[in-house]
């Protein structure tokens, strides 16, 4: 079972820093599709989490850290932002079934698998 992490501005370096893959989803605790989609969310960490070493999970409250808010440039919720070694490799924006979000997030890690 794969653990999701609060991120905020103090803990941040943790993914940006990572020599690996992170997940990071965007929301907002007022946002209804963030909430009502975020099982997904959960149901993809820990099924993902299991097949790969070199992938954590997160989630960043837009609310209570405007600053990573705005230097990702994340302005629609929920947003998704996948991380390779520290940089933004693919954003995925809105709701998305577990076989969409799992395919995109697959997609973006075969991409970059070549940089080992």
């Amino acid at each position: 079972m794969s653990q999701i992490i609060e991120y905020n501005e103090d803990n941040a370096h943790d993914y940006e820093w990572f020599d690996g893959f992170a997940v990071i989803r965007f929301y907002a605790d007022w946002c209804a599709p963030c909430v009502q989609n975020y099982p997904v969310f959960e149901q993809c960490a820990s099924q993902m989490s299991a097949e790969h070493a070199r992938l954590k999970f997160g989630k960043v409250n837009v609310d209570s850290s405007p600053i990573l808010t705005l230097r990702y440039n994340v302005y629609g919720l929920p947003s998704t932002l996948v991380f390779y070694r520290g940089q933004v490799i693919q954003r995925i924006a809105g709701v998305k079934s577990l076989t969409e979000l799992t395919a995109i997030i697959l997609s973006a890690m075969q991409a970059h698998s070549d940089d080992d």
